[in-house]
């Protein structure tokens, strides 16, 4: 039998508590081993920055549980610096005084690999040797999914393979010129939700569709056809529809073309590519309390975030790629990475690039891509080289 023992930031007046991940962790791995003899045991510590409440709690509170084991293996990866150093101290003189072997490893960073401090490196990236699904990944950190499974990438495929086309042959600068963006938003810039308020802008504006745009409408499904193939317009059946439509073609093509290329390229066993996810956490019950990542990758354990965005506005790319990273690090800790897909010109894309950069502490923790990245074959050896 294996005794476990988790630490954990006990809940007062001062300091948070942090039982919910340690129940969470406990819950992950009886799920996964289920045929172990595994004994768990959780340790609150009453006041993490205070040595001397530290050692007293452990002393009360998991002595206990030292006395018969043959071994004792501390991983001081979590917690603050304070809980680190000072349950090092105690647990080494524990084990000093009561005569066990004891031995202590962390999780380092840069290169998923397990530490021991008397041995080095002990395993190889763990990445590689240890995987997680997406709903596993969040359930770890409190959350899980608010939204079902959908099937747009095989509905649009048609069109996907579309836009592809444009962006090998660059002509998706055409796609936009053709793309008449303030036909299908109201007054304040937000996407129509209503059927006779766009029919009444098209009649408005004598509008019909030309060029790659009309191109996109002829291969969409026929019941988010806003268009004939003359370009006249035709009226879907109900608000839903209509909605489905506008959202894909003001951008939701972008998060389902990065999907499809990232899900046909990234065939290594380790990786898991996910789409549209839409996410919150318990107790965050009002409207608008969740939020949705577009496009998901976990390597092995590490998590991945995608936001897609096909705005050229600088201000708006780089609000997108701070709440991508906020949003990746908070279901996929400190490991995580975010990654910002834009249309942005070169210049500014690095220019939003070294901002975010320094912003959120370096180069491995954000990628920014832009207008030029988006080629299939450039696409995925950026991410590629990313992730690695």
């Amino acid at each position: 039998m294996k005794n476990i023992i988790l630490l954990y930031s006990e809940e007062t007046q001062y300091q948070s508590g942090t039982k919910e991940y340690a129940d969470n962790l406990q819950n992950l791995l009886q799920d996964r081993h289920r045929e172990r003899d595994l004994r768990f045991h959780l340790i609150p510590l009453s006041d993490v920055s205070n040595a001397e409440v530290i050692k007293r709690d452990l002393k009360d509170k998991l002595t206990r549980y030292l006395q018969n084991n043959s071994s004792i293996h501390f991983n001081y990866t979590g917690g603050t610096k304070a809980m680190g150093i000072h349950v090092y101290q105690w647990l080494a003189e524990y084990a000093k005084e009561k005569n066990i072997p004891i031995s202590f490893s962390y999780l380092d960073a840069r290169t998923f690999q397990i530490v021991d401090d008397r041995d080095g490196r002990i395993t190889y990236d763990l990445r590689d040797e240890i995987s997680l699904n997406l709903e596993e990944l969040i359930r770890l950190h409190g959350f899980k999914r608010n939204n079902e499974t959908t099937h747009d990438q095989d509905l649009f495929n048609d069109v996907i393979n579309k836009f592809k086309e444009f962006i090998g042959n660059q002509k998706l600068k055409d796609y936009f010129s053709h793309y008449k963006r303030e036909i299908f938003t109201d007054e304040k810039g937000k996407l129509i939700t209503s059927i006779k308020k766009l029919k009444s802008k098209i009649v408005e504006k004598n509008y019909r569709p030309e060029g790659t745009f009309l191109e996109v409408i002829k291969l969409m499904p026929e019941e988010y056809k806003l268009f004939n193939d003359d370009g006249s317009f035709k009226e879907p059946k109900n608000r839903e529809d209509l909605e489905r439509a506008i959202e894909f073609l003001d951008g939701k093509w972008l998060e389902l073309y990065v999907y499809k290329v990232l899900r046909e390229n990234l065939t290594d066993k380790n990786i898991a590519t996910y789409v549209n996810w839409k996410i919150k956490k318990p107790g965050w019950e009002r409207p608008g309390h969740e939020f949705e990542l577009d496009v998901i990758l976990i390597r092995g354990y590490q998590l991945v975030g995608i936001s897609c965005t096909t705005s050229d506005r600088k201000y708006l790319c780089k609000s997108k790629g701070f709440e991508i990273f906020l949003r990746t690090r908070q279901i996929g800790g400190e490991e995580a990475r975010a990654a910002l897909v834009t249309r942005l010109s070169e210049v500014e894309k690095d220019e939003i690039q070294e901002e975010l950069e320094i912003d959120t502490g370096g180069r491995k923790n954000i990628l920014v891509l832009g207008n030029d990245d988006l080629r299939e074959d450039i696409l995925v050896r950026k991410i590629k080289d990313f992730i690695k």
